[in-house]
């Protein structure tokens, strides 16, 4: 059997890499780790994909260049769902197979989104920073008991969301770019009648800056955004610009169009914004189901050659 050498970038598979160590040397494949604090970026890949016949990355920069310096690359095996920061068509023209684990953060990331909507409408965390600020503050909450709830892309998180809350006396509303088995509202019809408004969508061409202006403007003055999906998704600008002059009421966010979000970023000054590291996927359990996985699709597609 032919020995392959593979490349894992994604530091959480890295970080506890000994527990498959004996499992990849026993289908003969020879790793090196690269550390990186966020992901690899495409000047960093370029000067060593040319040594591995497969990758097992986080939201890596593979671009066409990546690509075409990786001279012995045959299998892409990608920690988690969202394949956006891979040139897919790319690398099928490569014949370069790519590999995702579809749902594998779908109940941790409806869990957080709910929680975000929780921490919102009973002012937890600004409660909690009024404590911190020796403010013994009173602030006036809200009940999620008859809202209507929005949820952008109804797919397994969307699904998740929508289970989680189902219990609560909500009015719900979904919109979707493709069949679904609920009723679809239109995104502006969506955007007008929703108190709460979850984006669960993938990033795609037609998705990209699907939240902008335009749209934060149809929103209720009191309305609350929660994005556990992609930053891309929402123009980030004209968010912060809708929080500034208070267009809508506050928003929960786990993505940005940039990250990890700098120091001077305007989204720090907000005050009616709540935010996480893009760390919605982020529980134990969760990332030992993933790295199995992401070490088994590319075990699996040696076997099969």
């Amino acid at each position: 059997m032919k020995k392959f050498k593979i490349l894992i970038t994604w530091r959480l598979l890295i970080e506890d890499i000994k527990k498959y160590s004996p499992l990849l040397k026993k289908e003969k494949i020879d790793y090196e780790t690269f550390k990186t604090a966020q992901y690899a970026k495409q000047e960093e890949l370029l000067k060593i994909i040319h040594k591995y016949d497969g990758l097992i990355c986080g939201d890596d920069e593979i671009s066409k260049k990546v690509l075409d310096k990786a001279k012995k690359l045959k299998v892409i095996s990608k920690w988690g769902t969202g394949i956006d920061s891979i040139d897919k068509k790319y690398a099928d023209k490569k014949n370069i197979k790519v590999f995702n684990t579809p749902g594998a953060f779908t109940n941790a990331v409806a869990e957080h989104a709910v929680g975000m909507m929780f921490s919102l409408t009973r002012n937890i965390t600004f409660n909690h920073m009024d404590i911190l600020n020796d403010n013994w503050s009173k602030r006036i909450c809200s009940t999620i008991e008859g809202k209507k709830i929005g949820i952008v892309g109804f797919g397994k998180i969307g699904k998740r969301i929508y289970k989680n809350l189902k219990p609560y006396n909500l009015n719900f509303f979904f919109n979707d770019i493709k069949k679904i088995n609920r009723t679809k509202t239109s995104l502006d019809r969506l955007l007008k009648v929703s108190d709460i408004i979850f984006i669960a969508c993938d990033l795609n061409d037609k998705s990209k800056n699907l939240i902008k202006s335009r749209e934060l403007k149809l929103m209720k003055k009191n309305s609350i955004l929660i994005n556990i999906s992609r930053g891309a998704i929402v123009n980030n600008q004209d968010l912060i610009k809708a929080l500034k002059n208070k267009t809508i009421l506050c928003a929960g966010l786990d993505v940005y169009e940039n990250e990890p979000v700098k120091k001077n970023s305007e989204f720090l000054k907000l005050k009616n914004c709540i935010f996480t590291s893009h760390n919605a996927f982020n529980s134990k359990e969760t990332i030992d189901r993933i790295n199995m996985i992401s070490v088994n699709n590319l075990i699996k597609f040696y076997k099969s050659l």
